[in-house]
């Protein structure tokens, strides 16, 4: 990166970095000579050269009643790149904050589409939770021999991240099976429901998921308060289950 190209991104408007910069490269130098190396006419020249004294990067000397300028240190123009940072990073970490806690309020849907969608859904629990996190599971899968996923982002890397998981599924599910310490299963009463809708809700975080694998279609709602509310509903069902 060249120097005017530097100053410019520094914070300076381009007829101040070409000046500041010529005189930083070719030293001290009057008004004739100005125009000469950064091809900038001499109105420009007497608007900008007072914004660049301003801002204490140039100064003004007198030679044989005629005034040359002379680049300050570029430590001032530092000081200011790194002051204007700052208070850009407080003032967009503010925003972030309110962008935050505005959304927190006010939940978010993701609607998806076919096996790529539903592959999504649950790569996207793994993106979510911590190494050793806990989420929970409603499988009323009518499709038991089906298995889906094998070769997924979430299926490689779910246990090697020691999640916890809890399902509720019907008992012929929950038969299919194979025991896991990091699963935990529960079956809904045959006699009550059969529990073959065909459909999954994952309770993840701050978010809950639903696989309709009939029309495989899935939508993730990012939402604290419904995820928490499901997640009340999900642990009183499997207490009653238990």
């Amino acid at each position: 990166m060249d120097t005017f190209e530097l100053l410019h991104q520094a914070g300076l408007a381009k007829k101040e970095a070409a000046i500041y910069a010529s005189l930083l490269e070719n030293g001290q130098q009057s008004i004739m000579g100005l125009n000469r190396t950064t091809q900038i006419n001499r109105p420009a020249l007497y608007e900008v050269l007072p914004r660049l004294e301003r801002k204490e990067l140039i100064s003004r000397v007198k030679v044989q009643n005629r005034y040359q300028y002379v680049a300050e240190s570029p430590k001032r123009l530092l000081n200011q790149y790194q002051e204007s940072v700052k208070e850009q990073t407080a003032g967009l970490t503010n925003l972030a904050e309110q962008f935050s806690e505005s959304g927190s309020a006010r939940p978010t849907v993701k609607y998806l589409e076919g096996e790529a969608g539903m592959e999504f859904v649950f790569d996207d629990v793994i993106y979510t939770l911590p190494v050793g996190g806990e989420f929970y599971r409603y499988s009323a899968r009518a499709d038991v021999k089906t298995k889906r996923f094998a070769n997924t982002y979430y299926a490689k890397n779910r246990d090697s991240r020691k999640l916890e998981r809890l399902v509720i599924t019907s008992h012929r599910k929950a038969a299919g099976k194979v025991p896991k310490l990091e699963r935990s299963v529960r079956a809904i009463p045959e006699q009550f429901d059969l529990f073959e809708d065909n459909i999954s809700l994952l309770i993840y975080g701050p978010k809950t998921a639903y696989i309709d694998y009939s029309s495989k279609t899935s939508f993730i709602i990012e939402s604290e308060k419904i995820a928490r509310f499901q997640h009340k509903l999900f642990r009183l069902l499997w207490k009653q289950l238990g």
